[in-house]
């Protein structure tokens, strides 16, 4: 009964906890990571050839040649996957380095084929969001890798419909991220 005590006091620490805004470590000292690049380039980099080449390797296309199934079949295929999971799931613990800016100075947000023209916010607007909302991004963030994680074990156990299936929810995990900070829906939409 004791040790229940204890699990929901440290529950409710950790909770607090991720409700402040990001780390700053203190004054004067070495931080332990260094974040060089920013959130776009990360977004450019990593996270979206990564997504890419995971919704890439399953699914159905028709062209001139007919219409065929993507799935990895051989070792190497399912090992390039893999490799996509891998680089996804461990780039979001990189977004989640404090002091990474959205941009480099000077910088315009991207535009996204999927938003509304015009509605996607500056950089200063969206590192100020995630900033204000930390527990949010963090959040979604973890969210990612959860999804990220999903998918590398379909991979391990080659399961392609899984692979598929989660690789959708992916779409959906990115997609709420990018609605909450980079292209916010008018109210009332």
């Amino acid at each position: 009964m004791r040790s229940s005590g204890v699990i929901v006091v440290l529950v409710v620490i950790a909770l607090s906890a991720a409700c402040q805004a990001p780390p700053t470590p203190p004054a004067g000292a070495d931080p332990p990571f260094r974040a060089t690049s920013t959130i776009r380039e990360l977004m450019q980099s990593m996270i979206a050839p990564s997504a890419q080449g995971l919704w890439d390797s399953v699914g159905r296309v028709s062209d001139a040649k007919g219409t065929r199934d993507l799935e990895p079949r051989t070792d190497e295929e399912w090992a390039a996957v893999r490799r996509h999971a891998v680089s996804l799931m461990e780039s979001t613990n990189l977004l989640l380095i404090p002091g990474r800016h959205v941009a480099r100075e000077g910088q315009q947000t991207l535009k996204a084929d999927d938003a509304v023209p015009g509605s996607e916010l500056p950089p200063a607007e969206i590192e100020k969001r995630i900033n204000q909302t930390w527990a949010v991004w963090t959040a979604m963030t973890h969210n990612l890798h959860g999804t990220a994680t999903s998918l590398l074990d379909a991979i391990d156990k080659k399961d392609v419909k899984r692979l598929e299936s989660i690789g959708s929810d992916l779409d959906g995990v990115c997609e709420a991220c990018h609605v909450t900070f980079w292209y916010p829906q008018p109210r009332g939409r």
